[in-house]
């Protein structure tokens, strides 16, 4: 069974990926059990969990991924600093953002530094799964 992290992204590279400009997430991590789906709580100023993304094939350095994207060849040339590039197939938006006050009170969560498994927060994961959302593409 694969599972989802809960990982913080800034803002700027939120925009990034919405707008198709950034079709890989950069990190230097990859988490031991297998994931095909990243939580993402966005981070200052907007403070809230707002999208679920479907991963694709997630990479390793030196291995190449296509040039065109943000931070792609960077990547292939070694220059990054990340060791991995997980590949963005799907974004979806939930219908309404879940404020950080919200997720601490009733969830007890806190934005990972890393990542935390979706097993972390079990019913908020449950609530994700469950939340109406769109499909951005």
């Amino acid at each position: 069974m694969k599972h989802a992290i809960y990982v913080s992204i800034k803002p700027p590279y939120v925009k990034k990926i919405i707008a198709r400009a950034k079709n890989y997430e950069f990190r230097s991590y990859i988490p031991k059990q297998e994931i095909d789906k990243l939580y993402v709580y966005e981070s200052y100023p907007t403070t809230s969990l707002k999208y679920v993304i479907t991963l694709g094939k997630i990479v390793r350095y030196p291995e190449k991924i296509p040039d065109e994207g943000a931070g792609n060849k960077e990547f292939n040339q070694g220059t990054k600093g990340t060791k991995y590039a997980y590949e963005i197939k799907h974004v979806d938006i939930l219908d309404a953002e879940i404020p950080l006050p919200l997720l601490k009170e009733v969830f007890s969560f806190f934005p990972p530094q890393a990542y935390a498994y979706d097993t972390k927060y079990p019913e908020l994961t449950k609530v994700i799964e469950a939340y109406p959302k769109q499909r951005i593409y």
